[in-house]
């Protein structure tokens, strides 16, 4: 590959949509589930939280993947 380091930035910067998305797939399930079980914001809210969640693990994991890259290049 002619530019390995663009790999990486790319891998990066895609964080910033997969945040949002995971919080929005959470939102939705969330939506799904309140009118499956006819409550009002109960598992919007648990859905949010998940998003959070998943959207951190995925920062984290992109991020050390990055940084075990960096460290072995020099």
């Amino acid at each position: 590959m002619i530019f390995p380091k663009f790999k990486d930035y790319g891998e990066l910067l895609s964080v910033g949509i997969l945040f949002p998305v995971c919080i929005a797939i959470g939102y939705g399930f969330g939506i799904l589930l309140d009118t499956w079980f006819e409550t009002k914001k109960l598992f919007r809210i648990i859905g949010i939280l998940f998003g959070i969640a998943s959207g951190f693990y995925n920062l984290f994991r992109i991020a050390g993947k990055f940084d075990e890259s960096h460290k072995n290049n020099g």
